[in-house]
């Protein structure tokens, strides 16, 4: 069957398109995608748009057919236009080209729904069995591999990704698969091609689980819509700063792609964060300028909210509830990592968009492991939508990174019992898992990647790609990661903004990093050529760097990815006061990884951890339920890892900062803390921890 991407309102039409469409799928071993109402173009002697009704990519050759309904005067120029339009940028594709010639035909015709006079040499039909034998008589036969490369250069997909080449790549080297795996042609799936083509009117929502192509996609969209609509205010917003530039480079690098070499107007597709200020672009900033009312910097709304811990989410309800009227400010709102905001701020974004309210937001589906990310559409807006979008194929993470990022996060092999799951059952098919028998719960469950939401395109060796280690004390730790760093750049033949350290130790990073560097510099003929910054050292946005290794908490790290990514502090996910906040942690530091990954970690606590990994091995790198937790387990495992409050965690991390500064009244703090007794109590403590 082919895969169809794209749709048409107009009946008669959709009618035409499936019978065309079925003459295709009756054939055998048909393979190969449709394309309905895409690509689309700019006529240049008229301002209308030049829409492809219907794009046959097969093995049994590349259709365009375009689908009269209207009296227009001369059929001809539009099928010139059309296949003129699609020849030059196909032939921008050198894979695609031999001796200056496409290596494949482009078949162009009309079916008409009205009489028209005939044109020599321009094919046009009026019923299905006169295209159907047009189509027979014009086969043409094209390999599967090359169905794809057409596909991609249709869609303009060449260089969705980053690619970051070695010069110096050696034969079996890491970096020579990456590079091998970024000379695969790269296309968008039709999943991701619906969401790029869905008609903006109204509300669109995109979501999928990390690695998905969300932000791709969202920046493609972005781009078509500025395409088409050049005279629009178009807004790409965010939460994460660290991601503008990213955003930025994706739109700038697909629209002079989509637009022969130009650049967008960006007084007209605006990339803002989503908050801002006076010297920062953002969206509420900006929507409170344009209203004339108050707004907040992110240190005056912590002096207003003092107790709020997302007091963002406070101001934009407070812009909901100003008493003014709100006007079209903008003619369509992109929102990236949407989980991240509370609903005040999808809403604030309806009212400044006018009565055609179009929104699209994409997010991560399960960027907490024990709930949905997000309300459903009708809880947030009061209303159900029809544009939605799931995303349930994984690009990024190799499929036994994403299984055991899966497993730790939920604590699935957990001897003391599991920490966390979602509520539904329902998403594990959303992202991409599969079973053999439906979910019951209470009952065994085998949940399983396979290549088709797993394609798994770095050709490595699968044992290599994920290793959790424990070590005595944290200077082993340092250690051994300075020496593996050595080895990817030596050996592996990596840069080093393909390498990204995540420290789970948040409170602690910058000392930790200060140690690392000490370590660099004490031993500098051995580890010289090692350089290393923290993200956001000089400006919010600053993450990686091509001369330099990126070391970031978890918050900044959320957004981004690396090829080879080390998570240090592991231990402090497994016996904690916050099981599911550090549980998710770890998820989301193991998901950042388009490779390899490294987990390292000390201590008895360590152990535990390097336990669960051995049952995810033994498992085959598949999600085992025992039994499948029925909803009284799942109340069970919220009360029984049940995070520490906000309150009693700050007082924890000031505890611990006052110990740090008082180390040398150590012996008049125990006594504060556990009184006379503090010897025998501290003693048979460590005898237990020790046991």
């Amino acid at each position: 069957m082919l895969n169809i991407s794209g749709n048409t309102e107009n009946v008669e039409k959709k009618d035409i398109i499936e019978s065309i469409i079925n003459i295709f799928n009756e054939k055998e071993d048909i393979y190969g995608d449709a394309y309905i109402g895409y690509p689309l173009y700019s006529i240049e002697y008229t301002s209308d748009q030049l829409i492809c009704d219907l794009a046959i990519v097969s093995n049994y050759g590349f259709f365009v057919i375009n689908i009269i309904d209207t009296e227009i005067l001369n059929y001809g120029k539009i099928q010139d236009e059309l296949y003129n339009k699609i020849e030059s940028k196909l032939k921008r594709c050198s894979f695609l080209v031999k001796r200056r010639q496409l290596s494949f035909s482009i078949n162009v015709c009309s079916y008409s729904l009205i009489e028209m006079e005939k044109i020599d040499d321009y094919p046009i039909f009026i019923s299905i069995e006169d295209i159907n034998k047009y189509i027979n008589d014009t086969l043409e036969n094209i390999d599967n591999q090359k169905v794809d490369m057409i596909s991609s250069g249709l869609q303009e997909a060449q260089g969705l990704n980053k690619k970051n080449y070695h010069e110096n790549a050696r034969d079996g080297s890491k970096a020579l698969l990456i590079d091998e795996m970024n000379d695969i042609i790269e296309k968008h799936d039709c999943n991701q091609m619906n969401a790029i083509m869905e008609d903006p009117i109204g509300i669109q929502r995109i979501r999928g689980m990390a690695g998905s192509g969300k932000t791709v996609v969202l920046a493609r969209k972005a781009v078509e819509l500025h395409t088409v609509h050049p005279e629009w205010t178009i807004v790409v917003t965010y939460y994460t700063r660290t991601l503008k530039n990213q955003l930025y480079n994706l739109i700038d690098k697909f629209y002079m792609t989509r637009n022969d070499g130009r650049h967008p107007d960006f007084n007209k597709l605006k990339i803002m964060h989503a908050w801002g200020s006076s010297s920062s672009d953002g969206l509420y900033y900006d929507i409170c300028k344009n209203m004339e009312i108050q707004s907040y910097t992110f240190y005056q709304a912590k002096r207003k909210y003092p107790l709020a811990s997302r007091p963002f989410d406070l101001l934009c309800a407070e812009v909901l509830d100003c008493g003014k009227e709100f006007v079209k400010l903008y003619d369509c709102i992109l929102i990236d990592e949407a989980q991240d905001f509370n609903d005040s701020f999808l809403k604030l974004c309806c009212k400044v968009l006018g009565s055609e309210n179009r929104l699209v937001y994409a997010y991560d589906e399960l960027q907490r492991l024990n709930e949905l990310s997000m309300d459903s559409p009708e809880k947030i807006f009061g209303f159900n939508i029809s544009k939605d979008t799931p995303l349930v194929t994984c690009y990024r993470n190799q499929s036994r990174v994403i299984v055991t990022a899966h497993a730790l996060g939920m604590g699935l092999y957990r001897e003391e019992g599991m920490i966390q799951i979602p509520n539904s059952t329902d998403v594990w098919q959303s992202i991409g898992y599969k079973n053999d028998e439906n979910i019951v719960e209470g009952l065994p469950v085998t949940l399983y990647r396979d290549r088709s939401t797993s394609p798994d395109f770095l050709n490595a060796d699968p044992n290599d790609l994920i290793k959790i280690e424990k070590f005595d004390d944290s200077d082993q730790v340092y250690n051994k990661l300075l020496q593996s760093i050595k080895a990817n750049i030596v050996n592996d033949s990596l840069n080093p903004n393909d390498i990204m350290i995540i420290d789970l130790d948040g409170i602690n990073a910058s000392n930790n990093l200060s140690k690392i560097q000490l370590l660099i510099n004490s031993n500098f003929d051995e580890y010289g050529d090692i350089h290393i910054h923290q993200a956001g050292s000089t400006n919010p946005e600053d993450f990686f760097r091509n001369d330099s290794i990126v070391y970031s908490t978890i918050f900044r790290a959320k957004g981004n990815e690396a090829y080879y990514v080390y998570i240090l502090n592991a231990q402090r996910c497994i016996e904690t006061l916050s099981r599911t906040k550090d549980r998710n942690a770890l998820f989301t530091a193991i998901t950042r990884s388009k490779g390899w990954v490294r987990v390292y970690g000390y201590g008895s606590s360590m152990e535990k951890l390097c336990f669960e990994f051995d049952k995810v091995k033994e498992n085959d790198y598949k999600l085992f339920f025992k039994k499948y937790p029925t909803e009284e387990d799942r109340k069970k495992m919220v009360i029984l890892n049940k995070d520490i409050s906000k309150d009693d965690s700050e007082a924890l991390t000031n505890t611990k900062k006052y110990i740090d500064e008082n180390q040398g009244n150590m012996e008049i703090l125990l006594k504060e803390l556990f009184g006379e007794e503090y010897k025998r109590r501290l003693r048979d403590f460590v005898v237990d921890d020790e046991q």
